[in-house]
This record gives structure tokens, C-alpha cells and sequence, in this order.
């Protein structure tokens, strides 16, 4: 029988990043013919005033129900570790006798950091982007994603939004049934001006459920830094 981890592993979504600017570039074709070029792939001839949205990209149009959170939310006193981002965006305290760095890309090859559990079986890793997107958008494209390459139905369980270290974020769990189990991606989306960033969580939906506050407790040691 296959391990959490074997299963899961073939089911990690990859971040991906969509621009919905309405930017566009002027181009000659080889026959002579001016267009006008747009970030998202989509041409036309004459200049439109807004960037033509691809049939495929429809799923970003669904709106989210987003409770908002009165809690702040602040790292335990537990989170005696800590690790940087490379862009100097973020920073991530966390319990290293609970928790234990492994290579990112032994979870994902675009993975900046990534973590195990100690004591359950528990993965984690964060995923950040020099591209700017809209939060409630990014979890849309992690469900999204998540769904094409499994197969499976994503059930958006919970999103919400909340203050986290005196940062605003939105929390998405996501629930999806891999090879026969049900699994739970808990997530923190953040974006600024410097980028978009994935902190997720996922295990079993039971361990998720008894293991709560050990899996909100590394969630909530995000910090995201000033920028100068």
C-alpha cells in the first residue's frame, strides 16, 4: 500500500502565474500586417480597450465567499527557527522540534522552502513568485491546477480572510480524493509589489482535523518584511 507521502506527491499542484493587466505590444507580422500582442497569448488587429479573456482562463471569473476574520494572528512563542526569502519578502518562524526542513524539491522543483512533521504525517512547502497576482486569484489557480492534473473534484472548504503578523491574507483549504483517500490543503496566499507566495499544508483529512493547531501554528510563523 502506498504512503501519504507516495500519494500525494504525484498530486502537488504547480504554481503557475497568469497576467491580467491589460498590456498589449505593437508587432509586424512577416506579412506586413500590424497587431497588437497582449500578456495573456491573445492578438487582435485593431487595439482593444480591454485584453481579450481566453475561455480557459473562466475559472478566475467565479467569486469566492471570504469570511473576514476579527483574530489576529501572531507566531507562537514555540517558533524559536526561522528561515528568509530570497527577495527579502518574507520570513518563516517556525518549531524545529515539530517541524524539520527538507530539499524543496523533493516536494516540488519550484518550491523555495519545504517542511516535514515530526509527528504526523505532514508535509509543507512554500512557493513564491516575483509576479504580482491578486490573492483570491492564485486560489483559484491552485484548485484549478489541482483538479487538471489529478483528475478529481477540488472542494473549496474554507476561505478566509485574515491578519496574520499585521499582514492581510486570505487562508484557502482545499479537499481533494487522491487513489481513494481524502486529502487537505491548507493554504496561506499572500502578494505585494515584490511578488505572490503559497504556504500550503496537506495531509490526510483526519490528521488535518486532530492536528490543527500544530498545522495553524506553523501557518501563522509568516512574516512578511517591510519594504524599504
Amino acid at each position: 500500500m502506498k504512503s501519504i507521502y507516495q500519494i500525494t506527491s504525484l498530486a502537488i499542484f504547480l504554481f503557475f502565474y497568469v497576467t491580467t493587466a491589460s498590456c498589449q505590444t505593437l508587432a509586424i507580422t512577416a506579412n506586413g500586417d500590424t497587431i497588437y500582442v497582449y500578456d495573456n497569448g491573445t492578438w487582435s488587429f485593431e487595439l482593444l480597450d480591454k485584453m481579450p479573456v481566453l475561455e480557459e482562463l473562466a475559472f478566475l471569473n467565479i467569486e469566492l465567499t471570504i469570511d473576514t476574520l476579527e483574530t489576529k494572528f501572531k507566531y507562537s512563542n514555540r517558533a524559536k527557527k526561522e528561515v528568509k526569502n530570497k527577495n527579502d519578502q518574507f520570513k518563516i518562524k517556525y518549531d524545529d522540534t515539530k517541524w524539520k526542513r527538507v530539499p524543496p524539491a523533493t516536494l516540488n522543483e519550484d518550491a523555495e522552502f519545504a517542511f516535514e512533521s515530526k509527528t504526523m504525517e505532514a508535509w509543507c512547502m512554500v512557493i513564491s513568485e516575483e509576479t504580482s497576482i491578486d490573492t483570491d486569484a492564485l486560489l483559484q489557480i491552485a484548485k484549478n491546477t489541482m483538479e487538471e492534473r489529478t483528475g478529481a473534484e477540488v472542494e473549496i472548504v474554507k476561505t478566509e480572510m485574515r491578519n496574520v503578523n499585521g499582514a492581510e491574507l486570505i487562508r484557502g483549504v482545499l479537499s481533494v480524493k487522491i487513489s481513494g483517500l481524502q486529502f487537505i490543503f491548507d493554504t496561506y496566499y499572500f502578494s505585494n509589489d515584490i511578488g505572490s507566495v503559497q504556504f500550503t499544508v496537506w495531509t490526510s483529512d483526519r490528521i488535518w482535523e486532530k492536528n490543527l493547531d500544530e498545522i495553524q501554528e506553523l501557518l501563522n510563523g509568516f512574516i512578511v518584511m517591510p519594504i524599504d
